[in-house]
């Protein structure tokens, strides 16, 4: 890496619906082609798990590309930091014997997520379903630059240039919000900080000097174009830019090296919090219930032990067949637990995001969950096509067994999901490069560029 004369370039890589499409695991599959894997947007709102052989792993702000030791890893200046949460994926990565030094940059533009930002979001972002992790605030806070004479945000230069100076910011912030517990807050902040540092780079084009020596890059966005707070539905929305463009601003690189924009969907729709979902099972039933869900704590063990997967997916009855998807899908938020909405597959949703936003190739993840409506009182898959007067146009295909599902990539797909993958790519647009049959790494099945 780096002997090259020859410049590098950049794919990026997004989701193309309302979040949790499997993004991270088509980063890992595809971390071995990229020098360098590169986070531009959101913060320890995005919930990103790899499956291994070796167990799960479930990360929040470090990028998807970790558990692959040649490639380099960058945070850029779009992400906000959170500090207590990112020092612990670094002790955690550790603990697994994934050590960071030498492959992890943090860009010294990162604002910090203070302890004003949670209190904010935890009081107002509940109305549209926020994680709770100070993202929103903190980035309006980097918009608003002061409330009266404080910074209403510091980022990672402040606290190289003058720490003690960027946490009586951060206490006097907190203190105006009217935060309990602020020494304990800071004195943790502090603790963080000081396992973040080393990572934190100067150099504003540390990325563009690895490009022009040749180096790969893939950027992995957080959250999908769906949720994007500009082109997603206000207020229904995640508190970044989103879409594939943003990352050359958020990623520090010169748009000029952009290659290609990957796309990752995945088969069994979901969204988690409130705003539009118009494929959604159930309907309005279905998000009054996950919101009630959302606010009592209800979660994946409370959903066994009160329902029958095998009555709800046999239903005529969309709210249940969407429960029981969700049960038998594992839709529940990686990092709150909470259910998700559930809904169909979109094609019109997809094609407009793939025309919207330049996408060249597709990957479509749990494509094995669509063997579930099999068992469903019509044994078809439905696929939303359209929309009349606002309400769905479906169009059923035949559905097939999971025991039909091949064991590994030298057995052929069931007939019925070959066909249906060739007309999503045909529909579409654009060439699906793989299909995740599962959410372990063997799982995901490339399809060939010929075909």
């Amino acid at each position: 890496m780096g002997t090259s004369t020859r410049a590098g370039y950049a794919d990026v890589l997004v989701g193309l619906q309302y979040g949790d499409e499997g993004k991270a695991r088509v980063v890992d599959h595809l971390a071995g082609e990229y020098d360098v894997i590169a986070r531009f947007n959101g913060g320890a709102n995005a919930g990103h798990t790899v499956v291994t052989p070796h167990g799960t792993l479930r990360l929040r702000q470090i990028p998807s590309g970790v558990l692959h030791s040649q490639v380099s890893l960058y945070i850029g200046s779009g992400c906000v930091v959170g500090l207590h949460e990112l020092a612990a994926e670094i002790g955690m990565l550790a603990e697994r014997g994934i050590e960071l030094a030498d492959r992890l940059v943090i860009s010294n533009r990162c604002p910090i997520v203070q302890p004003a930002h949670l209190l904010r979001d935890r009081m107002h972002g509940k109305h549209i379903g926020t994680t709770g992790n100070g993202i929103g605030p903190c980035y309006a806070g980097l918009a608003a630059r002061m409330e009266g004479d404080v910074r209403s945000v510091v980022q990672a230069c402040d606290l190289i240039r003058n720490e003690d100076l960027a946490f009586e910011h951060i206490e006097t912030l907190a203190a105006a919000s009217g935060h309990d517990e602020v020494a304990e807050l800071l004195n943790g902040m502090r603790e963080a900080w000081q396992v973040i540092r080393p990572f934190v780079s100067e150099n504003p084009v540390a990325l563009l000097e690895r490009v022009e020596a040749g180096a790969r890059v893939l950027f992995e966005g957080a959250q999908s174009v769906m949720l994007d707070v500009v082109h997603g539905e206000q207020p229904w929305v995640t508190s970044s830019h989103t879409v594939p463009s943003y990352a050359f601003v958020g990623g520090d690189l010169p748009a000029k090296y952009h290659r290609r924009t990957i796309g990752v969907a995945k088969a069994i729709v979901s969204r988690v919090g409130s705003g539009p979902f118009p494929a959604e099972l159930g309907g309005q039933r279905s998000e009054a219930y996950c919101e009630r869900a959302a606010q009592h704590g209800w979660g994946k063990a409370d959903e066994a032990s009160w329902y029958n997967q095998a009555e709800l997916i046999a239903s005529d009855d969309a709210l249940s067949v969407g429960v029981a998807l969700r049960m038998l899908c594992s839709e529940y938020g990686t990092g709150t637990g909470r259910p998700r909405r559930i809904g169909l597959l979109d094609i019109e949703q997809l094609r407009l995001a793939v025309l919207q936003f330049g996408v060249d190739e597709l990957y479509l993840n749990k494509c094995d969950s669509l063997a579930l409506f099999s068992q469903t009182h019509d044994r078809c898959i439905p696929i939303v096509i359209g929309s009349d007067n606002e309400a769905p146009l479906v169009k059923s295909f035949p559905a097939f067994d999971r025991q039909t599902l091949p064991p590994d990539n030298t057995f052929p797909l069931p007939p019925e999901l070959d066909a249906l993958v060739d007309w999503l790519s045909a529909t579409i647009g654009r060439p699906l490069r793989g299909i995740g049959l599962g959410a372990e790494r063997a799982q995901m099945r490339t399809i060939d560029a010929e075909r």
